[in-house]
C-alpha cells in the first residue's frame, strides 16, 4: 500500500490515465463524477492485496519452499501478469508501449513487495523440494492456447450482444492484439507450471479449476476490473472477459492434466 501510494497519490505524473480513445468513447465512472476516484482506488488496492493474501495462505500450505521467497515469487507472478495484461491493453486501446511498461513495472514492484510480506506474516516453511511437472513446456502451450480461442471467440459473440463496450473492451482483431494476448495465456500457463505444487484438491479437474478460475481468474478479471473505477456501463463486459479468459485457462490446465496422466503416457508420447 505504501509503494502504490507513493507512486499513484504522491506522484501525480505517474498516476495512471485512462486512454484518450476509450475516454473519448464512454462515459466516466461515478467515482469520477463524484470525486471518490482516489478513495475507489484506495479500495480497489485493498481488495488486491487481501485477495492475493487469500490464495497465497492456500497455495502455501502444500507448496515447498522458504515462506518469504514463496510469497515473493507469488507476488511477481500476479505482478507480471498485469505487466502483460497492459501490453495487451496498450494493444487494444492504442496507448504506447512504453506507458504499458511503466504502469507493468509500478504494480510488478507494488505486488512483488507486498507478496513478500504477506508470505512472512502468513506462510510457512516446507523445505522438501517440489515435485517437477511432467513436460512443462505442454502446460504453457495448451494453456496459452486454450486463454487465447476462448477469449477471442467469447469476444466476438459479446461484440453481437454488448455492443461498443466489448468492441472496446475485449475483440482483438490485429497481429499484435493477438499476439500480446497469447503472452498472456504463456505467462498464465507458466503460473500454472509454477504453482501446481501448491495448489490444492487432489482430482486433476479441481485443482485446473481453482487455478483458473482462483489464482489466475482472481487476479485477471481484477485487472479488467480497474476500469468500472474510471467508466461506466462496463461492469458486466469487463466480467464476462474475465469469465472467458479463466475458462480458456481451465480448458488448457485440464488437458494438460489429462495429457500427462500416467494411463494416458501409456498408450501416447509427447516426448
Amino acid at each position: 500500500m505504501a509503494v502504490w501510494g507513493a507512486i499513484r497519490l504522491v506522484l501525480p505524473s505517474l498516476d495512471y490515465y485512462p486512454p484518450e480513445g476509450l475516454a473519448q468513447s464512454l462515459q466516466r465512472s461515478w467515482f469520477v463524477v463524484s470525486g471518490t476516484h482516489k478513495a475507489a482506488q484506495l479500495v480497489y488496492a485493498l481488495a488486491t492485496l487481501i485477495l492475493m493474501a487469500v490464495f497465497f495462505a492456500m497455495v502455501q500450505r502444500r507448496w515447498p519452499g522458504r515462506s518469504g521467497w514463496n510469497g515473493l515469487t507469488f507476488g511477481v507472478l500476479l505482478g507480471l501478469l498485469w505487466a502483460f495484461c497492459f501490453l495487451n491493453s496498450a494493444t487494444l486501446f492504442g496507448t504506447t508501449a512504453g506507458e504499458a511498461l511503466l504502469n507493468g513495472a509500478l504494480d510488478l514492484a507494488a505486488l512483488a513487495l507486498g507478496g513478500w510480506l504477506i508470505g512472512l506474516a502468513l506462510g510457512r516453511d516446507h523445505p522438501e523440494p517440489a515435485r517437477a511437472s511432467r513436460k512443462p513446456w505442454l502446460a504453457i502451450l495448451l494453456i496459452a492456447c486454450g486463454f487465447a480461442s476462448a477469449y477471442s471467440i467469447g469476444a466476438l459473440l459479446l461484440q453481437g450482444s454488448l455492443g461498443q463496450a466489448a468492441a472496446l473492451f475485449a475483440r482483438p482483431v490485429t497481429a499484435p492484439q493477438y499476439a500480446t494476448l497469447f503472452m498472456v495465456g504463456l505467462w498464465a500457463g507458466l503460473m500454472y507450471v509454477s504453482l501446481r505444487p501448491g495448489l490444492p484438491f487432489g482430482p486433476a479437474s479441481a485443482k485446473a479449476a481453482f487455478f483458473a478460475f482462483g489464482v489466475f481468474g482472481h487476479s485477471w478479471t481484477l485487472f479488467k476490473l480497474y476500469s468500472v473505477i474510471e467508466f461506466s456501463g462496463v461492469l458486466l463486459t469487463v466480467i464476462l472477459i474475465g469469465l472467458m479468459g479463466a475458462l480458456g485457462v481451465f480448458v488448457g490446465a485440464l488437458a494438460y492434466e489429462w495429457a500427462t496422466d500416467a494411463r494416458f503416457l501409456g498408450r501416447y508420447s509427447f516426448e
